[in-house]
């Protein structure tokens, strides 16, 4: 085990009421309790060159599929911090993802309606296909997994959070 992180066994996680009550990054009390499913990491062994082909592409997807591990965790707390930054970069997500299709289909729109050929219409609709593609990056960060820490253990047996606060630690041990 890793200096700064703290495992959980999954009977207590995946338990209504049997986490602590503060947030695992910020100590702080929790204002929210969310239910989410976690995943362990895999690697899956292999040459990705050599398995390129559609097939050697589904046999990895089905080796991975195979080998990981998930925990549904009931009742994890996030503090005021934590909900607020998930709540803001899910809603940044949103914004950028039906902004760019918008942008898309209003450079359509006005191609075939109004019948216009124009530049900025490339470059509207281009633009809002990065801005949709972008707004992978926020959803990504504003992930439960990634807001809490953790982690299913690679046998599945525990949750792993990493860096926790020691007020979380001391709730969990407690």
């Amino acid at each position: 085990m890793a200096m700064g992180e703290i495992r959980i066994p999954v009977d207590t996680a995946t338990t209504p009421g049997g986490l602590p009550q503060c947030c695992a990054a910020h100590g702080r009390v929790a204002v929210r309790q969310v239910d989410f499913a976690l995943q362990s990491r895999v690697q899956v062994d292999g040459n990705r060159v050599l398995s390129s082909s559609l097939l050697g592409v589904a046999d990895r997807i089905g080796e991975r599929a195979r080998r990981v591990k998930v925990a549904r965790v009931r009742g994890w707390p996030l503090c005021r911090g934590c909900a607020r930054r998930r709540s803001v970069l899910f809603g940044l997500s949103q914004l950028l993802f039906w902004g760019g299709l918008a942008s898309i289909a209003a450079a359509l729109l006005v191609r075939l309606i109004g019948g216009v050929q124009a530049t900025f219409l490339g470059v509207l609709a281009f633009g809002g296909f990065i801005v949709a593609l972008a707004s992978v990056v926020p959803f990504v960060a504003g992930s439960l997994p990634r807001i809490t820490r953790a982690r299913t253990s690679d046998d599945g047996g525990s949750v792993i959070v990493e860096d926790p606060h020691p007020a979380f630690v001391a709730q969990t041990r407690g």
